[in-house]
């Protein structure tokens, strides 16, 4: 009798403590996006990718070195940020998280999930450190409907 008691009297007090955590998670969080977004390296990050959305995008790779695009219509690389040339000079698992929650925020196509697949996956580094990255794969459904009259990359021979 005595237990079912502080259970019905514990559980709203914990209830109350996961509710309170979670809002302050939530705002830190938002605290952080706001942060990332008014960074100058976001910004670069933010100009380069608006000048690749007439391209075919196969794969957008997000590691804790930076950001790789690469094109669906040739086996070109059409992007390689580096964040450390770009003002980020630490390494870390946030600046992938937060900037891949960015880029799906400010570009839509990434976040249809009929166009894109989300995974994340494991960076293995040479001194053993382990480290963790998104990519945004195109799906091959997508990739077969894809209007033709989209920007292909255009390879000049002089």
């Amino acid at each position: 009798m005595i237990i079912p008691l502080a259970i019905c009297i514990g559980a709203p007090g914990i209830a109350a403590c996961l509710l309170t955590y979670c809002g302050l998670a939530r705002k830190q969080e938002l605290r952080m996006l706001a942060l990332m977004r008014q960074s100058t390296m976001y910004t670069r990050l933010y100009a380069k990718m608006d000048a690749l959305k007439h391209h075919d995008i196969d794969e957008l790779r997000i590691e804790p070195d930076g950001v790789t695009v690469t094109s669906a219509s040739l086996a070109i690389t059409l992007l390689n940020f580096d964040f450390k040339r770009n003002g980020n000079f630490k390494r870390n698992d946030a600046a992938v998280r937060l900037v891949a929650q960015l880029l799906e925020h400010d570009f839509p196509l990434f976040a249809d999930r009929g166009a894109y697949q989300l995974r994340r996956y494991r960076v293995y580094r040479v001194n053993g450190k382990v480290e963790m990255g998104v990519c945004y794969a195109m799906r091959r459904t997508f990739r077969y409907a894809a209007r033709p009259t989209r920007g292909a990359v255009e390879l000049r021979v002089p």
